[in-house]
């Protein structure tokens, strides 16, 4: 990002109630086009409300969020759509959609309100979704018959079938083996490598984090402790005061993998 452009999102001290008790914030944050920041936390340290924030889904209490200097409040929710992609933690059980009806939904932040069908550019968006993701041959099986990790590349795919530049995932390996874990890991790094498209993630797995990161943000209780590389983030002494257990770490490669430490 060069030093004359705004960041491609910014958050203000930006703050979120629930019930009259502070959930997030305040959070000032700002969030480069191309990177991939990850958001780390324990459970209840206000990751999801920051992820619904910056995809224009919750209204900040005080403070603002922006679009490269837009105010979120200020642009509508299809415009926020085709520019911000989101896959949430929690979707539906049963969904009687097969694979390329379900990616297919990802354009309709592109449809107009006087389009009768889809068109030949949005199929074509979701044949190259899904390619991206390796599920063409899977592209008229139900969305139910899907294993768990076949099922979240779906998810993927429609979001990569909306052609936003910003990809947000919460909690993207949830329930996934190890195997599809890479598989998201991948999928990750390509998207982020397309034409500066950015990748904004929570996520409890401190190896994927240090896998996927460019920059990984600490978040507890709301408050944002760092957002600094994975090498400087993912340190014991600061994993320690985030999760308040013991960390190590286990150095090889480019990154390094920390694992929590058991009391002995």
């Amino acid at each position: 990002m060069s030093g004359s452009s705004p960041p491609l999102v910014r958050l203000s001290g930006a703050t979120w109630r629930a019930g009259g008790r502070r959930v997030l914030g305040p959070v000032d944050l700002e969030i480069a086009r191309g990177e991939c920041l990850v958001v780390v936390g324990p459970n209840g340290a206000g990751k999801t409300t920051m992820l619904r924030l910056v995809c224009g889904l919750l209204g900040p209490a005080a403070g603002g969020v922006f679009w490269q200097g837009t105010p979120f409040g200020t642009l509508s929710a299809k415009e926020l759509a085709r520019r911000i992609a989101y896959v949430p933690q929690v979707r539906p059980s049963r969904i009687p959609l097969s694979v390329a009806q379900l990616v297919l939904l990802g354009r309709f932040p592109h449809m107009t309100r006087f389009q009768m069908a889809p068109s030949r550019a949005d199929f074509e968006a979701v044949d190259r979704a899904l390619e991206q993701v390796g599920l063409e041959r899977l592209r008229d099986r139900p969305v139910d018959s899907l294993s768990g990790g076949e099922r979240q590349a779906v998810f993927i795919a429609a979001a990569l079938a909306q052609e936003a530049e910003l990809l947000v995932l919460d909690e993207p390996t949830t329930h996934l083996d190890p195997r599809h874990q890479r598989e998201v890991a991948s999928l990750i790094r390509t998207f982020g490598s397309q034409r500066d498209r950015t990748v904004l993630t929570a996520t409890h797995d401190l190896n994927f984090a240090s896998l996927i990161a460019d920059r990984v943000a600490a978040l507890r209780a709301g408050e944002l402790l760092a957002c600094e590389p994975p090498a400087t983030a993912l340190r014991p002494e600061l994993l320690r005061r985030l999760f308040e257990a013991p960390f190590e770490v286990v150095r090889g490669g480019e990154r390094p993998m920390t694992l929590l430490e058991l009391e002995s």
